[in-house]
Protein backbone atom coordinates (compact mmCIF):
# COMPACT_ATOMS: atom_id res chain seq x y z
CA UNK A 1 0.00 0.00 0.00
CA UNK A 2 1.30 3.33 -1.01
CA UNK A 3 2.50 5.59 1.81
CA UNK A 4 -0.30 8.32 0.56
CA UNK A 5 -3.00 5.67 1.31
CA UNK A 6 -2.08 4.84 4.79
CA UNK A 7 -0.90 8.58 6.24
CA UNK A 8 -2.93 9.14 9.47
CA UNK A 9 -4.85 5.79 9.12
CA UNK A 10 -2.83 3.56 11.43
CA UNK A 11 -4.26 5.85 14.52
CA UNK A 12 -8.06 4.90 13.71
CA UNK A 13 -9.45 1.66 14.49
CA UNK A 14 -9.67 -0.67 11.32
CA UNK A 15 -13.66 0.02 11.01
CA UNK A 16 -12.50 3.50 10.61
CA UNK A 17 -10.01 2.79 8.92
CA UNK A 18 -11.27 0.55 6.26
CA UNK A 19 -14.49 3.09 5.53
CA UNK A 20 -12.09 5.98 4.51
CA UNK A 21 -10.19 3.38 1.97
CA UNK A 22 -13.82 2.31 0.64
CA UNK A 23 -14.56 5.69 0.48
CA UNK A 24 -11.93 5.95 -1.63
CA UNK A 25 -11.98 3.03 -3.53
CA UNK A 26 -15.26 3.79 -4.46
CA UNK A 27 -15.35 7.56 -4.57
CA UNK A 28 -18.32 7.55 -2.84
CA UNK A 29 -20.20 10.89 -2.16
CA UNK A 30 -20.05 10.64 1.53
CA UNK A 31 -18.57 8.32 4.43
CA UNK A 32 -20.48 8.03 7.68
CA UNK A 33 -18.00 8.84 10.70
CA UNK A 34 -18.71 10.13 14.35
CA UNK A 35 -14.96 10.08 15.60
CA UNK A 36 -13.74 13.10 15.40
CA UNK A 37 -9.87 11.64 14.32
CA UNK A 38 -11.42 10.06 11.67
CA UNK A 39 -13.98 12.98 10.88
CA UNK A 40 -10.12 14.95 10.07
CA UNK A 41 -8.17 12.65 8.58
CA UNK A 42 -11.37 11.78 5.94
CA UNK A 43 -11.68 15.42 5.48
CA UNK A 44 -7.85 16.07 4.68
CA UNK A 45 -7.66 13.54 2.38
CA UNK A 46 -11.17 15.01 0.34
CA UNK A 47 -13.64 12.95 1.48
CA UNK A 48 -17.15 14.19 2.35
CA UNK A 49 -18.58 13.17 5.52
CA UNK A 50 -21.53 12.89 7.29
CA UNK A 51 -23.06 11.73 11.27
CA UNK A 52 -25.56 9.70 13.12
CA UNK A 53 -26.56 12.78 14.01
CA UNK A 54 -26.93 14.48 10.39
CA UNK A 55 -28.43 11.54 9.22
CA UNK A 56 -30.98 11.94 11.93
CA UNK A 57 -31.87 15.30 11.58
CA UNK A 58 -31.88 14.80 7.60
CA UNK A 59 -34.59 11.99 8.17
CA UNK A 60 -36.77 13.96 10.74
CA UNK A 61 -36.14 16.91 8.09
CA UNK A 62 -37.94 14.67 5.54
CA UNK A 63 -40.75 13.44 7.99
CA UNK A 64 -39.60 9.88 8.29
CA UNK A 65 -39.14 10.24 11.94
CA UNK A 66 -39.45 12.51 15.39
CA UNK A 67 -35.93 14.09 16.39
CA UNK A 68 -36.91 14.15 20.06
CA UNK A 69 -37.51 11.09 19.75
CA UNK A 70 -34.65 9.56 18.42
CA UNK A 71 -32.35 11.63 20.02
CA UNK A 72 -33.61 10.31 23.31
CA UNK A 73 -33.73 6.65 22.05
CA UNK A 74 -30.18 7.31 20.94
CA UNK A 75 -28.99 8.55 24.60
CA UNK A 76 -30.83 5.75 26.21
CA UNK A 77 -28.30 3.00 24.15
CA UNK A 78 -25.62 4.71 24.65
CA UNK A 79 -24.93 7.23 22.55
CA UNK A 80 -23.13 10.18 23.94
CA UNK A 81 -23.65 14.00 22.32
CA UNK A 82 -22.57 16.99 23.81
CA UNK A 83 -25.67 18.84 25.35
CA UNK A 84 -24.88 22.07 23.78
CA UNK A 85 -24.56 20.09 20.32
CA UNK A 86 -28.15 18.90 21.24
CA UNK A 87 -29.65 21.80 22.15
CA UNK A 88 -28.92 23.66 18.71
CA UNK A 89 -29.72 20.46 16.84
CA UNK A 90 -33.45 20.75 18.22
CA UNK A 91 -33.50 24.34 18.39
CA UNK A 92 -33.10 24.30 14.48
CA UNK A 93 -35.61 21.57 14.36
CA UNK A 94 -38.13 23.45 15.90
CA UNK A 95 -37.55 26.66 13.30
Amino acid sequence: METRKILGLEKLVPGEREAILLAEQIKAELVILDDKAARRIAMERGLKIIGLLGIVKDAASSGLLDLTTTFERLQEAGFWVAPNLLEQLLKKDKT
